[in-house]
């Protein structure tokens, strides 16, 4: 436990010295700010196919700003492949598992965090633009819960494929781009694979929709993808040279 301690730390101070980190903080927050000021617009004008509060206008935002947040747990893996800085990182911290877990940990922390600040600025800008509320502060605890999994489950994915690009492509078509390809066709097979993808899930999460599982299904659902990259990832971590 003390060597987990010590690999936090050093992920800790690692991740907070990098100037990515400030600018991908810096791009959710502005993401976020423009995103909820144009659906609170929309909702105004009857144009949401949802009754809208400013809770569920700073989840909607959030289909902009999450991308920031992908960008930067994912870079927490993949630039120390990019860079060569692995090799330095194995011999401070030589159990693989111990060095992903630890990313993980500090990732999830700090997203976990920053999202549920990230959805308050949204939920705020939003009532400054309409009159219903909504539960502002569950929906910043769902985003922020939504967004620390998102984490882990792109430093695992990172781990395992350890390139920046085709990792963050990999992350978008997961996440952004193929389940509403598997959503436009009236097709009952594709509608379910795209309602089983991480992003599709964690969307019926947070606007706590119960068709075609309940919200905590959900949840559990990106739960297992982020279970699924980090196994994924130690495999190939241990397995493969740095």
């Amino acid at each position: 436990m003390t060597l987990l301690r010590a690999a936090v730390a050093a992920e800790w101070t690692k991740l907070w010295t990098t100037r990515t980190v400030w600018w991908a903080l810096a791009a959710a927050l502005a993401l976020m700010g423009a995103g909820a000021g144009q659906y609170a617009i929309y909702a105004g004008n009857g144009d949401l196919d949802r009754p809208a509060s400013a809770a569920t206008v700073a989840v909607l935002a959030l289909s902009f700003a999450q991308l920031a947040f992908v960008a930067l747990a994912m870079l927490a893996m993949t630039s120390e492949f990019s860079t060569g800085t692995i090799r330095a990182t194995l011999t401070w911290v030589p159990s693989r598992g111990r060095l992903l877990l630890a990313k993980c940990a500090v990732v999830a922390a700090v997203t976990f965090v920053t999202g549920a600040i990230t959805g308050l600025l949204g939920a705020l800008v939003a009532a400054s633009l309409m009159d219903e509320r909504g539960d502002v502060l569950g929906a910043a605890v769902r985003i922020g819960a939504y967004l620390a999994l998102l984490g882990v489950f792109a430093v695992g994915l990172g781990a395992a494929l350890r390139g920046p690009v085709v990792t963050l492509v990999v992350l978008l078509l997961l996440v952004v781009v193929v389940p509403p390809l598997l959503q436009v066709p009236d097709v009952a097979v594709l509608n379910a694979i795209a309602d089983a993808m991480p992003g599709v899930a964690g969307n019926h999460f947070l606007l706590g929709d119960a068709d075609p599982y309940a919200p905590v299904v959900g949840l559990l659902i990106v739960a297992a993808w982020a279970a699924a990259a980090f196994a994924a990832g130690r495999q190939v971590l241990t397995s493969r040279d740095a």
